[in-house]
């Protein structure tokens, strides 16, 4: 399920626990100029009822979420899910005091409260802060099976910086450029090595995330994004020195990129080659004589 839709199911949570809080108060404290108080009572016992299947839904969700994920909990999601499991067992508390110890019913509100309370911190701590993200996130459009996708950039650089880290360091991801078409088959062969690590969406999400702050447009030239080729990948073959202190032609510049392509064929790619040469032939090449 999609963090969004949880996000939602917990704010309704939130508001439905509100609800009941404020009819059995009205109804308490209120009960002998109030009208019609069944109303009250049945309102409060049904949205009570709702909030609990709500609840255990919610739970079941996020129960399933926590055991599919091979990722070691953050200190954030670690407190959401104590304050989730807590609110468990003050429900039950207070569904015994309602059928079993009926001389303790004017503390319910107080009961209700707490309850209320556990759950604010809950909701905000995860979908509060989700929401907050979100509305200040950056987006990314992607084709996916035909249809447009629409990817949040901020929760793809967290699942690259959660789920890639498990298996090698980060530095191997980031010194890459790579075009859309590139990253996925990236994220796909990573997905083969370990199907559990990603989910479909998690894997667009990233691809999304790596496209937006890491991708090559080949409609685009731009001389900084060549030079950051050249020093990513220039140096596994020889020193830097020999790219930096010669002086040739554009044709010359082409020439040699070719040649060191042939030496190793998966040194770079046609987009970054590209890029390559035009920064080579715009920064580095060798002008030519004035007539």
């Amino acid at each position: 399920m999609r963090p969004t839709t949880t996000s939602l199911l917990a704010f309704s949570l939130l508001i439905i626990g509100i609800v009941a809080v404020t009819l059995i108060l009205t109804l308490l404290g209120r009960i002998k100029t109030t009208q019609h108080p069944k109303f009250f009572r049945w309102a409060h016992r049904i949205a009570g009822y709702v909030f609990i299947v709500l609840y255990l839904f919610i739970c079941v969700i996020m129960f399933q979420k926590f055991t599919s994920n091979s990722v070691a909990l953050s200190a954030k999601d670690a407190i959401h899910a104590y304050l989730g499991i807590v609110i468990f067992p003050m429900i039950i508390a207070k569904i015994c005091i309602v059928r079993l110890f009926k001389k303790y019913y004017l503390r319910l509100p107080v009961y209700g409260m707490i309850i209320m309370i556990a759950v604010f911190m809950t909701v905000t701590l995860s979908a509060g802060y989700f929401m907050l993200s979100t509305a200040r996130s950056q987006y990314i459009i992607l084709s996916e099976k035909g249809r447009l996708v629409r990817i949040n950039v901020n929760i793809g650089r967290k699942v690259v910086q959660q789920k890639c880290s498990t298996c090698h360091s980060l530095e191997r991801v980031f010194a890459y450029v790579k075009t859309e078409a590139d990253w996925r088959d990236y994220v796909s062969r990573m997905r083969a090595k370990d199907p559990a690590i990603l989910n479909n969406l998690e894997a667009l999400e990233a691809v999304g995330y790596l496209v937006k702050n890491l991708g090559l447009d080949d409609t685009k030239m731009d001389v900084q994004l060549g030079m950051k080729i050249i020093l990513e990948k220039c140096h596994k073959c020889h020193t830097l020195e020999r790219v930096f202190t010669f002086k040739k032609t554009q044709a010359e510049w082409a020439q040699t990129i070719e040649l060191m392509r042939s030496f190793d064929p998966g040194l770079l790619n046609n987009s970054e080659a590209r890029q390559v040469n035009y920064y080579l032939s715009n920064i580095l090449a060798k002008q030519k004589p004035e007539s």
